[in-house]
């Protein structure tokens, strides 16, 4: 292999390969004498794969100079020498806490944001004080990017912080931000800050709606149920999967819920929606399920397991199967002759 000197001359060869191999040849020299040169280079280089082999030179070279190198390459006016050095320091874990601790103090709002993406690839402690910072950014796309993260990585000790910011008035972004942070968080709180903040779902915009069905997805109780359950009739298909699955969670847990009227017509308008997806259709199925042993909603699932939908088949026969009727027991059999898909027929006791 050459030497240090003769890697950092060929640095400067009028071919791209030459210089692509001799950033490379300092990679595996693994000595921080060579990171100067390399940063050099970059500043005129046009060559894509040799810029590569930079990076990918700074990445194999041990100690603090790559670090501290590609934390100044963060202010870079070229987006690929940004994410490239964002790669870098992702590649460096923990040793890149302190650098981009320091960017975070003096870095304008554009390298903040790119701190937290770095901090987004990199599974470490130490983190808090830069998540702190952000948190209180004067800048709202950092304190976005902050709750992301924080949400996607189940901080919880910032949960707090996160219930707090989340107040009528803010960002929207922020808002749909925090929302989604603290359904990733787990946290039963989490639910009173959100319905603080939206104590009427019917005037939520669609975009900040689906966020909060899952947390009611995951926390809400029977007091909710009604509400959700009239978000069905008044809401578009695309948030449909969102108000079926809190519908169906909340039953999970409170299983003697109380609709809204009008809940049963529109639940038989999903299952009957030829255009609507198996799966939704099989979730509000299930979600009639909770009231099989009553007439109304008993026969209109026997009469689904004649669907052609198979998911549909499948949901009324579980349905049925579990609501324990001795008049049904021969309506499941007689199914049972005819139906040809294996679980359906699982489905059915056979």
């Amino acid at each position: 292999m050459s030497s240090l000197a003769e890697c950092i001359g060929r640095l400067e060869c009028a071919g791209e390969t030459e210089r692509a191999y001799a950033a490379e040849d300092l990679g595996y020299l693994n000595d921080a004498s060579g990171v100067p040169a390399l940063l050099n280079r970059l500043d005129g280089e046009t060559s894509p794969s040799v810029r590569d082999a930079i990076f990918q030179a700074l990445i194999r070279i041990e100690g603090d100079a790559p670090i501290e190198g590609c934390a100044r390459l963060l202010s870079s006016e070229e987006p690929r020498i940004r994410n490239q050095a964002v790669e870098v320091l992702r590649h460096k874990g923990a040793r890149s806490i302190p650098f981009l601790g320091a960017a975070m103090r003096d870095g304008g709002k554009d390298i903040r944001k790119l701190v937290l993406d770095v901090l987004a690839g990199i599974q470490t402690g130490g983190t808090e004080a830069i998540y702190a910072a952000a948190l209180s950014d004067p800048d709202p796309n950092v304190v976005i990017t902050a709750a992301e993260n924080l949400g996607r990585i189940r901080a919880v000790e910032f949960g707090g912080r996160i219930e707090e910011l989340l107040r009528p008035g803010i960002h929207p972004m922020l808002m749909a931000a925090c929302v989604e942070a603290l359904v990733g968080l787990g946290r039963e709180s989490s639910l009173v800050a959100i319905r603080r903040c939206f104590p009427e779902l019917a005037a939520v915009p669609d975009f900040l709606l689906g966020p909060c069905l899952k947390a009611i997805a995951a926390y809400g109780g029977a007091g909710d149920f009604a509400e959700v359950s009239g978000l069905l009739a008044t809401r578009g298909p695309h948030l449909r999967p969102a108000i079926l699955d809190a519908l169906l969670a909340i039953l999970s847990r409170c299983p003697l819920a109380e609709p809204c009227e009008g809940l049963m017509a529109a639940l038989r308008e999903v299952v009957e929606d030829g255009g609507g997806d198996g799966l939704g259709r099989y979730r509000a199925v299930r979600i009639l399920g909770f009231r099989a042993a009553r007439g109304e909603a008993c026969a209109f699932l026997v009469s689904c397991l004649s669907s052609p939908e198979r998911m549909v088949r499948l949901g009324a026969a579980e349905c049925l199967r579990a609501a324990g009727r001795e008049d049904v027991e021969p309506l499941l059999a007689a199914r049972a002759l005819v139906e040809s898909d294996e679980e359906v027929l699982q489905a059915l006791g056979c």
